[in-house]
C-alpha cells in the first residue's frame, strides 16, 4: 500500500524569517504588533484601517450602476459577520493584520443546502497555515487553540477564505509594507534615543583634566570617582572639584538636537509606503480645505486598499452567476458623491433622470416613477410628452386665443368699422 504525503512545513518558522513574529534572529525588524510601538506607524495603520471600516461594501448592478440588495452578503459585510465582533470591528482587525503581517484571513462558514455564506469567521494570522504544494488547489488550514490547550485543524477550499492582501508577488501570499520601512523606522527610534540620552544626562557632561600624567586604569578610576561624586547632582547642580582637576562642560550643537527633532523624512517614508498623504502625520498641510484633501485622500488613496477587498469578496461571495452581472464596490459617495448643482446641470440638460441624480449624491432611491423619467426644460415637460405639447401648440395658431396675442377676421373688421 503506498500512502501518499504532502510537504508540511513550519509555519511559525516562516512567520520568524518573514519577521511577522519575533524571533531572536531577527529582533531588529520592525513589523508585526511590535511596529506599532511607533507613533507614526500606529497612526497611519489605524487611519487606514478605520476608513476601511468606516465605508460600507455594496453590490452595485453592472448594467443600471444601482444597489442590488443581497441580503446574507449586505448583513454579513456590513451588519454582524459573526457573534464575536461588529462588523467594523472585523473589517478593522483584518485591515490591521493584513498590514502588519501581510495577510488577514476569514473562513467563510456556508449553508450546507444552499452554499450561502452564514457566518465570517476570523482566524489570527498565527493560526492560519496556507498549503501551496499545489498551486492549482489552494488550501486554507486554520488550527485555533482553545483554553485547555487542545487544538483542531480545520482545511478549507480558497474559495471559502476571505484573504486580506495588499501586495502580493505571487497571488498566494501577502507581503507587509512595513518590511521596507526597517531603515526608516530604526533612524527615527535612533533620533528619539539621542534625544532621551541627551536629557538623561542632565546637561553634565564635560571634560575633566587632571594633573600629571594618567594611566589608562587611572584615567577610568578617575572618571568612576568623579561621576560617583556627583551622582546625587540634579541638573544645574553645581559640580565641585579639588585644585588637582579642571573641568570645563561640553557646549552642546543645538542644531544637531534641532536636526534629530525636526527630521521629517523617517515620517515621510512612512506615510508613502503606507499611502497615506504626509500631512495625515502632520508632516505639512497643503493649501487646500479639509474637504478637499479628504476626498483625494478617498479617491486617490484609499484604492489601494478597497480595490484588493472588494475584488476578494466578490469572488468568494457572489455566485459566478452574479458575478457576471454584479460587482462589490466601497461606497463613498455621501463624502465624494456628485454635488447639488451638478445634479441639478446634469438633470436640466437630459443627462440623467431625478432619481439617477438621487444615486450619485449617496442618497436613497426615490419611489416616485416620474423621478425615473427624463425631464424636459421647456417647463419641466417629460420628453415623452414634448412633441405632443409642440403639436397642439401649433393646431391652436390658427384659434382666436388672446392668450397667444390672436384675434379674428370679425374683430379686426369691427375695429376697422369703428375707425
Amino acid at each position: 500500500m503506498l500512502f501518499h504525503t504532502t510537504e508540511k512545513r513550519d509555519w511559525a518558522q516562516d512567520y520568524i524569517d518573514q519577521g511577522i513574529i519575533p524571533g531572536y534572529s531577527n529582533l531588529g525588524t520592525y513589523v508585526g504588533v511590535g511596529a506599532l510601538k511607533n507613533s507614526d506607524v500606529l497612526t497611519a495603520v489605524s487611519h487606514v484601517a478605520s476608513n476601511v471600516a468606516r465605508f460600507p461594501i455594496v453590490v452595485l448592478d453592472d448594467a443600471k450602476n444601482e444597489t442590488k440588495k443581497i441580503k446574507s452578503v449586505d448583513y454579513l459585510l456590513n451588519k454582524h459577520p459573526n457573534d464575536m465582533l461588529s462588523a467594523y470591528h472585523w473589517r478593522f482587525i483584518m485591515t490591521v493584520n493584513a498590514i502588519l503581517t501581510g495577510d488577514g484571513f476569514t473562513r467563510i462558514v456556508r449553508d450546507p443546502r444552499t452554499n450561502d455564506p452564514l457566518e465570517l469567521q476570523y482566524y489570527p494570522t498565527s493560526q492560519t497555515y496556507i498549503d501551496d504544494s499545489d498551486v492549482t488547489n489552494i488550501k486554507y488550514e486554520f488550527t485555533p487553540v482553545n483554553r485547555k490547550g487542545h487544538d483542531r485543524t480545520i482545511v478549507c477550499p480558497a474559495e471559502d477564505v476571505i484573504h486580506f492582501m495588499f501586495f502580493t508577488y505571487d497571488g498566494i501570499h501577502g507581503r507587509s509594507p512595513l518590511l521596507s520601512l526597517g531603515d526608516e523606522i530604526g533612524l527615527q527610534d535612533d533620533g528619539i534615543k539621542t534625544l532621551r540620552r541627551f536629557f538623561r544626562s542632565g546637561f553634565k557632561g564635560g571634560i575633566l583634566k587632571a594633573k600629571g600624567k594618567l594611566s589608562k586604569e587611572a584615567r577610568r578610576k578617575t572618571r568612576e570617582e568623579f561621576e560617583f561624586a556627583q551622582s546625587n547632582g540634579n541638573a544645574g547642580s553645581p559640580i565641585v572639584t579639588d585644585d588637582t582637576f579642571d573641568y570645563s562642560p561640553i557646549e552642546v550643537d543645538t542644531n544637531v538636537l534641532q536636526l534629530i527633532n525636526s527630521n521629517n523624512y523617517s515620517t515621510s517614508q512612512i506615510a508613502k509606503a503606507l499611502h497615506i498623504p504626509a500631512y495625515k502625520l502632520a508632516v505639512n498641510s497643503p493649501n487646500q480645505s479639509i474637504k478637499q484633501l479628504n476626498e483625494d485622500f478617498i479617491t486617490s488613496d484609499l484604492p489601494y486598499y478597497f480595490k484588493p477587498i472588494a475584488s476578494d469578496i466578490e469572488m468568494k461571495m457572489l455566485t459566478d452567476r452574479q458575478r457576471h452581472n454584479y460587482h462589490v464596490e466601497f461606497d463613498t459617495r455621501k463624502e465624494t458623491g456628485m454635488k447639488m448643482d451638478d445634479v441639478q446641470k446634469g438633470v436640466t440638460n437630459n443627462v440623467i433622470t431625478p432619481n439617477e441624480g438621487r444615486v450619485l449624491m449617496g442618497m436613497v432611491k426615490s419611489d416616485d416613477k416620474d423621478l425615473d423619467r427624463f425631464q424636459s426644460t421647456l417647463n419641466t415637460v417629460f420628453m415623452d410628452k414634448k412633441e405632443e405639447y409642440q403639436q397642439s401648440a401649433k393646431g391652436g395658431e390658427n384659434h382666436d386665443d388672446k392668450r397667444f396675442g390672436n384675434t379674428s377676421n370679425d374683430d379686426a373688421n369691427s375695429d376697422e368699422s369703428v375707425n
